[in-house]
């Protein structure tokens, strides 16, 4: 009897696998050796997931050509992957790890593997689907490599817990080989019936979704079922509908269990040369494959055919290399059938010594294997998973139980409703008269009560008019007194600007010629106060000009502009150890007016020079970063100075708002940013970054709207003027 395998490549791949097998074997040596070569060269060049993914990949390649090689792929993928702590790769490794032991028949380390990942993987199913996945398949290899060993209850209970799983997500494919498993446990504990059943739920599966992955293999595990349920006739006819399938390519696996499987029909009929000539054949081919699971069972059935013709040194042979075989790879139920059939060749020898031995071997391997705990075990597991599909068909009917009862109560309140609106229609009708009347009446109320409503609306319409000419005219009184204002403002500056000047050279003068300390110290105060009202009186003239001038865009060079402001600040004189950084956009397509945005920056920047944090712990600079997105051009200054933090953000930037006690220009600075962006359709804001810095932004359309290019009063921006 012989498991269905986990389906070593994925499904999508399958079919051009088994494609390329079967219509030519040179072609498909060659194109596996030449998919290694692509593999090997990958390997070298990848790094990191990409890495794990290729030795995968490699692993599965060299699988079918030799399994050592393998399991060095997937060993260096396994660790890999543990170094790179991706759960998903790590429990994939491990599980194709698991299958190479297999196949180089290292049973005891195969289960190791598949317990300790199962262990630490079981508490997250459900988190991830291709985890999922993988959890199952590694409950099936896991059943599987317990049938081999002939821990049955064990098998059983983890290919009906992978059953739930795959139920779960409705995958037939994968559900029919579970079928197909779980039939396998039950065919080694000769329940040929119960082993029958499940083998016909596998077929049927794979019939509903035209899956004929190892369909040959199931039909020949189910001729096995017919052959011990002595169904000779059906038995030869599925096992021949197996080689029907592969046809003229089956693999020499098929050829192998099919020739085994004829041999054991015959066996049972009776028919001696026949079953030794198919064993002998299936006993080739297991030697050519190196499959010592399958060398046993020929053996075995061999040595049967020798006991019936009498041959009993031939049996014992056979017997002796089943028992080495055997016990060196760890098939206990192999095992105990190789001890079953020496008891018998040595009662029919008469060596009753040996035949005593070798009967206590039996029962003993026996009992260990299927004892009254195996029992148990089974019943249990069978119990709970029949109970589960019994729960389950009972919520099935109460399911269709409880639509009948919903259609039902549907019918019922349908008709309900319909006799219900035939009375309303009823009543409706008697109303819509009676309503009908009083409308006639009301008709004639609502005429009247129009033209009421029209002269009052005629009278609010003549308010509104007089409102809407009262407004009108308060604003043009308003925008003549800001006119008068900024005309204003911009005499007085420039009329204060002359004496001003005179009275600049004459304390530069009096610096010259005074030599009294004392006289000095006044007139240098002097000297600053006087550059201070001068810096004050320029903001002024600016914040006139800004309001006024026409705004002229043009392509800019931001990191000309920088440069510009830095070597005037330079000039100016910076805090020792000040450091400016930049991080500004290449390539900016960029249309804007160059003196506003001049302003902007030259007072960003002029504000995380003047407001630096003096402590000698703390080297000050200030980060100028200038980038567009996809509608804004946005210029952002960060310093990390003395910050602002008794003055609200909304506040700042008004006329006259002073942060600082540093501040030189009477609170005119930050005025100036807002009055510039809003100018251009922009906006201005402060905000502290994760470090504590002082953050100021200013967002300006990349192109400025068409709306706030009217023209104004010809004023044009000039540069602050020195004295």
């Amino acid at each position: 009897m012989y498991e269905i395998l986990y389906r070593f490549y994925k499904r999508p791949y399958l079919s051009l696998l088994l494609l390329s097998l079967i219509l030519s074997i040179p072609l498909y040596l060659n194109a596996q050796s030449s998919r290694l070569d692509s593999l090997n060269q990958a390997l070298v060049i990848s790094k990191g997931l990409d890495r794990v993914d290729v030795q995968i990949e490699l692993a599965r390649t060299n699988y079918f050509i030799d399994a050592n090689l393998a399991l060095e792929n997937i060993n260096g993928a396994l660790n890999e992957a543990i170094e790179q702590d991706d759960k998903y790769r790590i429990i994939k490794s491990n599980r194709l790890k698991g299958q190479i032991l297999r196949k180089l028949e290292r049973l005891e380390d195969a289960i190791n593997i598949y317990e300790s990942t199962y262990s630490s993987a079981k508490s997250i199913i459900g988190v991830n689907p291709k985890i999922d996945e993988e959890i199952i398949n590694i409950l099936n290899s896991l059943g599987l490599a317990y049938t081999l060993v002939a821990n049955y209850d064990k098998a059983l209970d983890l290919h009906f817990q992978a059953l739930v799983l795959k139920e779960k997500n409705s995958d037939i494919v994968t559900i029919s080989d579970t079928y197909g498993n779980i039939g396998l446990v039950y065919f080694k504990l000769k329940n040929y019936d119960k082993s029958l059943e499940y083998y016909k739920k596998s077929l049927a599966a794979k019939m509903t979704v035209q899956d004929n992955y190892y369909l040959d293999r199931l039909y020949i595990n189910m001729g096995l079922c017919y052959v011990h349920l002595k169904e000779f006739d059906k038995a030869l006819e599925t096992i021949n509908n197996g080689f029907n399938v592969c046809g003229k390519h089956c693999s020499d696996e098929i050829l192998m269990e099919g020739n085994l499987s004829i041999g054991i029909a015959n066996y049972w009929l009776n028919n001696l040369a026949k079953a030794f000539k198919y064993l002998n054949e299936a006993l080739i081919i297991a030697k050519k494959t190196d499959n010592k699971r399958f060398q046993v069972e020929s053996l075995v059935y061999l040595s049967r055919v020798q006991l019936v013709e009498g041959k009993y040194s031939e049996a014992e042979a056979f017997l002796g290399e089943c028992e080495k075989i055997a016990t060196e790879i760890g098939y206990n139920q192999l095992l105990m059938d190789t001890y079953r059939e020496y008891s018998k060749l040595y009662t029919m020898s008469e060596d009753f010594q040996n035949a005593s031995l070798y009967q206590n071997k039996y029962i003993t391997l026996k009992d260990s294997l299927i004892g009254e705990e195996l029992v148990k075990n089974i019943a249990r597991t069978q119990t709970q998973f029949e109970e589960r599909e019994n729960i389950k068909t009972i919520a099935l009917k109460e399911e269709a139980l409880s639509r009948q009862r919903m259609l039902n109560l549907a019918i019922g309140t349908i008709a309900f409703l319909a006799a219900l609106l035939v009375f309303v229609l009823y009543q409706s009708n008697k109303v819509k008269r009676r309503v009908n009347a009083k409308l006639s009446d009301a008709n004639a109320i609502i005429a009247e009560q129009n033209k009421q409503l029209q002269a009052h609306s005629n009278i609010l319409q003549a308010e509104v008019n007089k409102a809407t000419a009262d407004l009108l005219v308060a604003n043009q009184s308003l925008d003549k007194v800001n006119k008068e204002l900024d005309n204003f403002i911009y005499k007085t500056s420039h009329d204060i600007r002359g004496p001003l000047a005179s009275l600049k050279g004459m304390c530069n003068v009096a610096l010259i010629d005074v030599k009294d300390d004392l006289a000095l110290d006044y007139l240098r105060k002097l000297d600053v106060t006087a550059t201070k009202l001068n810096r004050i009186l320029t903001r002024l003239l600016i914040i006139n000009q800004i309001n006024n001038a026409t705004l002229n865009p043009e392509p800019l060079d931001m990191d000309g502009i920088v440069d510009d402001i830095i070597r005037m600040e330079t000039r100016k004189g910076l805090p020792a150890g000040f450091t400016f950084k930049r991080e500004i956009q290449r390539n900016m397509s960029v249309r804007s007016d160059d003196p506003l945005i001049r302003i902007i920056l030259e007072n960003l920047i002029d504000n995380a020079v003047q407001f630096y944090n003096d402590s000698d712990r703390i080297q000050p600079f200030a980060l100028i970063k200038i980038f567009t997105d996809s509608t804004n051009l946005n210029i952002h200054v960060i310093d990390n100075g003395v910050g602002i933090s008794s003055v609200q953000p909304d506040r700042i930037f008004q006329m006259f708002t002073r942060a600082s006690e540093k501040s030189g220009t009477g609170g005119l600075g930050l005025y100036l940013i807002k009055q510039s962006a809003n100018r251009m359709g922009g906006d201005v804001g402060l905000r502290l970054t994760k470090h504590g810095e002082t953050e100021f932004y200013v967002t300006l359309p990349l192109e400025i709207p068409a709306e706030l290019l009217e023209k104004k009063e010809d004023n044009k921006l000039i540069p602050p003027v020195k004295v």
